[in-house]
Formats: structure tokens, sequence, C-alpha cells
């Protein structure tokens, strides 16, 4: 049945590569939103009768208790609706852009092995509580998922004008980008929608790069995280909390986004000889720059303050910009504008054929200065 519709179209004057990319990106977008509008409602009912909450202490932005089990549905709607997606593909036999059919199969069993670590891991912390060590030993062991399934970092195209670079250096290298990236996204969840918002932002990004280079595999997994976070947007940061219709993602939700990520920037700049631009591991990072220019300058500040840089505080980028007087709401509304603007940026000097070295460099500069605008409207 399906072949015959496919026939059809394709008889009556279709483009096989449009509909391709059509269905990547609407088909497992839709299921998701659509499972997401199901399962987040549901979740934040159960987390109220059962009063599993995220209590509010001096480090926290909400003055009252909130279910924070919202990320308990990324990984289930994620993998219902990728599998229905390239169910449905497969019956279709649309299979053009999902080369090499054994490697990306190993890789992506991997993938849901590693996703399903972090998602336990995560569950126990929001439940009962987990330390930060074990938390940082469970992201190493799912990082090393990375170069055991053959995939990691082999070439950096000019980077710190570094080009091939040994598996020596690549496989070490792309472990520490997995708990990099996976810990960043973990510590930017501080305000309502700014981590999802993030998230959001980089999967939109990284799903239209693999529909325009017809990488659909990509684009789906993309599309399909996407679609749920939107519901889950909407919950933490229009529902009110006095109703009982706000709710929080937690460290399920963060381990999740942040590893998945980390899987599409590794995977997607290997792939550079496939139609991805040179520079798609700068352009990856550039949709998570802001929590990732945060790490390195919050565990400075502590180890300065001599604490331990793995405890947590109130120094990170939003809590700086509230401390000027800005509201939670606008202070995420900002930093997704200038993420947005930094992707704008580094996606133009990618394309431009601008030094790879050269836009990293300005990036860093326009994040210190950011840094420096907001130190003085706090001292004001």
């Amino acid at each position: 049945m399906w072949r015959d519709l496919i026939d059809i179209l394709l008889r009556a004057g279709a483009d096989a590569d449009a509909m391709k990319t059509a269905y990547s990106v609407v088909v497992p977008f839709l299921i998701s939103a659509l499972l997401g509008c199901m399962f987040v409602p549901r979740v934040l009912l159960i987390s109220r009768k059962k009063k599993l909450y995220d209590i509010p202490d001096a480090r926290k932005v909400h003055n009252q208790p909130i279910p924070r089990l919202g990320g308990i549905t990324f990984l289930p709607v994620l993998l219902m609706s990728f599998c229905l997606t390239i169910g449905v593909w497969m019956l279709m036999h649309l299979y053009g852009g999902i080369a090499q059919a054994n490697i990306l199969i190993a890789r992506f069993i991997l993938l849901g092995v590693g996703l399903m670590i972090l998602y336990l891991t995560g569950v126990t912390d929001d439940l009962i509580g987990v330390s930060y060590k074990a938390k940082f030993v469970a992201q190493i062991i799912c990082a090393l998922l990375f170069p055991l399934s053959g995939l990691w970092i082999h070439d950096l195209s000019g980077l710190f004008w570094l080009h091939e670079i040994p598996a020596w250096i690549g496989m070490p290298l792309t472990v520490f980008v997995v708990v990099y990236v996976t810990n960043a996204i973990n510590l930017i969840d501080g305000v309502d929608g700014l981590a999802s918002g993030l998230c959001s932002i980089s999967l939109f990004t990284l799903g239209m790069a693999s529909a325009i280079k017809g990488q659909y595999l990509f684009c789906m997994i993309s599309f399909a995280m996407l679609g749920v976070l939107i519901p889950f947007w909407f919950y933490n940061v229009f529902g009110n909390a006095e109703k009982g219709k706000k709710i929080f993602m937690g460290d399920t939700g963060s381990l999740t986004l942040g590893y998945l990520l980390s899987f599409l920037l590794v995977y997607m700049a290997s792939l550079d000889k496939m139609g991805f631009p040179r520079g798609m591991l700068l352009m990856g990072f550039s949709t998570m720059i802001i929590p990732l220019m945060d790490i390195p300058r919050v565990m400075f500040v502590r180890m300065r303050e001599r604490r331990n840089p793995f405890t947590p505080d109130k120094n990170h980028i939003h809590h700086k910009l509230m401390r000027t007087g800005m509201s939670p709401k606008w202070t995420m509304v900002t930093l997704l504008l200038i993420s947005a603007a930094l992707i704008g940026f580094t996606v133009g000097g990618v394309m431009l054929d601008i030094n790879k070295t050269l836009i990293l460099i300005l990036d860093i500069i326009f994040g210190v200065l950011l840094h420096l605008i907001i130190d003085k409207f706090i001292k004001k």
C-alpha cells in the first residue's frame, strides 16, 4: 500500500528527494509533539499525586515545590517516534540517505545503550539523588561507547590550524567532548525554558543541516527530539505553578538531551565527506556555545575562591543576568536570542570560508565582552 502511494505521487510529478526531506522533518516532529502533549501532562499529574517535587532552596530560582520529572518523557517519546518513522520509511522502500546500514545500526544501538544508562542515572538522581562523582563516571562510560563503535573526531577541519588527527588524540578528545556537552546542558538548566530552548535551537539547526544535505536519519532523530521539547517547553515556561501546571525536566531530561546532541555533533562532524561543511564541528559547537563557554568560567571562579569546582552555586550566566534585575523569562529570552545570533555568525563565517580559528576566537571574545557588560550592570 505504502509503495503504491509513493509510485502514484512520483508518476504525478512529485520530487523524490523533496518527499524524503518533508517526511524526515514533518512525520517524526508531529508524532513526538503529539505524544509529548499526551504524556507531559500525565507525568505532571503523577508527580503531583506522588509528591515528587523539586524542593526550592537558596540556590534555586523557584520558591515553591515543582515536579521535576518532565524529562522522563523524552527518551520514550524519542524512541517511539524515531522507530515508527524508520519503520514506515523502510516499508515504503525509501532507502536514500541511509548508506552503510550495518555501521549505522551498530552505532545507533550503542547510542540507545548510552541514552538508557544516562536516562536511568537521571531518573535515580531526580528521585533519590546521585553524587556528582557517580554521574561523572556514568557519563564517561557512555562517552566511551562512541569510539567503541568507531565514531570519533578524526579531523578538526582547520580549527587551531589542525586537520586530520591520530586516533590516540581523537578518541580521548571525543570522550571529553561528549562529557563536556552533556554536563553543559545539565548545568545550564537553571531558568524556565533555557535548557530546553537552547537544545531546541540546536536540534533545529542540526536537523535542517541534515535535511539540506540529504542525511535523513539524522534529520529524523533531530526532529523527533525537537517535537517532544515543544510541549514540554510550554509547560515549563507558561505553566502556572500555583495551579500545578508547571514542570521541570530534571537531570533525566538534561542528561538525555546533552548525550543526544553530542552524538549528533560528533557524528555529523565526521561526515564532512558526505556533504556536511568542513566546519561542521565548529557549527555544531556554536549551537551550544552559551553553556559550553559558561562551564570553564564558572569552574575557574570556584577554584579561584578555593572551592570544589563541581559544587553548585549561583554564578552561571543566567544567575548573573537576574542579578542585574532581569526577570527569569527575559533572562531566558535574552540568552536564546544571543545564542541564535552567535549561531548565525558562526554558520555564516563557515559558509564564507573564513578561518575557523578566527571565528572561534571572535565567539570567545564576544562571550568575554558579554560577561564584562553583565558585571558592569550588576555593579550599578
